[in-house]
């Protein structure tokens, strides 16, 4: 495990009129809980209604920094630090690069995904998250840790749309790292809550409002089988 000699990470998140008490406390706990001495309490943040506006606009505020590291995490993720040393812990085996913890979309799905290699801008869903970490083409920026390398490859405004694709500000970036050299590591000991109506696990468990433990999320053995097909190219 590296020990930084100094704060060499930052917080960037989006926020919007409203912020979750539980985002909040996942944040205070990591500043009081950061034994490594990662960030220094240090965050940066953006509004506004344009999604693809705002990720650029916390990569030119971390790159103006000048620190190493972005820990990128959406306002609606409920995490711990424990979750947070995992995606270094990875990163300091591996280098500079993208680490991704996925979490659940409401429609049960994983936020990450694999590449379709015969259409551009198409990506399958993971159902079900590997055993150990693992290169992925597609992920989320709602709990991802980027190097400034990354960025460095990509050029500024690595969120825009990709010239003649209507594509989504994660897609978009997931893209340019790709034909920058970088492909995004899952890493799946990460165990993110997503708050919507319910708090929904990467593990597949939901929690309502109150905390109250749901039913998991439950997929039909089609998906299944799609995901262990789609986890198969992952492996190869």
């Amino acid at each position: 495990m590296t020990q930084p000699t100094a704060p060499d990470s930052i917080l960037g998140f989006i926020t919007g009129p409203s912020v979750s008490f539980f985002f909040m406390h996942s944040v205070l706990n990591l500043f009081g809980n950061d034994v490594r001495g990662r960030f220094a309490n240090s965050w940066v943040l953006t509004f506004g209604p344009y999604i693809h506006a705002n990720r650029n606009d916390l990569q030119r505020q971390f790159m103006d920094t000048g620190r190493d590291w972005l820990l990128s995490v959406d306002n609606d993720i409920v995490f711990t630090p424990g979750d947070v040393y995992a995606l270094y812990d990875e990163a300091d085996k591996r280098g500079p690069g993208i680490y991704h913890g996925s979490y659940i979309l409401e429609n049960g799905f994983q936020v990450c995904g694999v590449w379709n290699d015969e259409e551009p801008f198409v990506y399958h869903n993971l159902v079900k998250l590997p055993e150990k970490p693992t290169e992925i083409g597609v992920v989320g920026m709602g709990f991802t840790l980027v190097h400034r390398e990354v960025f460095e490859a990509t050029g500024p405004n690595a969120f825009w749309p990709v010239n003649g694709f209507n594509s989504g500000e994660d897609l978009s970036f997931s893209w340019r790292a790709r034909e920058a050299g970088y492909t995004p590591i899952l890493v799946p000991a990460v165990n993110v809550g997503h708050q919507k109506i319910n708090t929904l696990y990467t593990s597949g468990q939901m929690r309502n409002s109150i905390g109250d433990d749901m039913n998991l999320v439950e997929l039909d053995p089609e998906l299944k089988e799609l995901n262990r097909e789609l986890m198969e190219e992952v492996k190869s």
